[in-house]
């Protein structure tokens, strides 16, 4: 629900409520990610490693107000597409560092890779082969020149996720008068 108020606010389709209460975290904080997807695709993904926020909720609605924008890799998200798209967040376990990036099965773990240029995350399912994954770190400039293989980290991950729609049924519409 707090992922899916900070996409309505971004996009305009929902008003923050006056005070949002907003619980601890259940434990200690993971790293999180909140997607948009239609049928098997990603639309859209962002995530953090830390807390945004001193609570899950305020970390939730964060990561949802960047969610319609933030996502380098695609076009930003349009309000009309809610309706066909379902919100994704993942909580992600530890990371653990692996030598061969190849040694990851992308259908079940998720891959992080991570460079002094900056880190992408594909989540299990997301990267269909470990080569696609590579392709698109380099694509996004994290893997770029020959000696970059050696400031390349990468580690392996597995998530929990729930999901729901990504449009609520609270959405503010606009009266049209004649």
């Amino acid at each position: 629900a707090a992922a899916r108020l900070g996409l309505g606010m971004a996009l305009g389709t929902a008003e923050a409520p006056p005070l949002l209460r907003v619980p601890e975290w259940p434990g200690s904080p993971r790293p999180v990610y909140v997607t948009l997807v239609r049928g098997r695709a990603s639309r859209a993904c962002v995530g953090s490693d830390a807390p945004l926020g001193g609570s899950l909720a305020a970390t939730l609605t964060r990561l949802g107000e960047r969610l319609a924008d933030s996502d380098l890799r695609r076009p930003p998200v349009r309000a009309e597409e809610l309706d066909t798209l379902r919100l994704v967040v993942a909580f992600a376990s530890d990371p653990v560092a692996v030598r061969d990036p190849m040694s990851v099965d992308p259908a079940r773990e998720g891959l992080r890779i991570e460079s002094e240029r900056g880190a992408v995350a594909f989540l299990p399912g997301e990267a269909r082969t470990i080569g696609w994954a590579l392709r698109e770190a380099r694509r996004l400039g994290l893997m770029a020149g020959a000696g970059a293989a050696a400031a390349v980290s990468y580690s392996r991950f597995t998530v929990v996720t729930i999901s729901g729609p990504a449009a609520s049924n609270t959405r503010r519409t606009s009266a049209v008068s004649p």
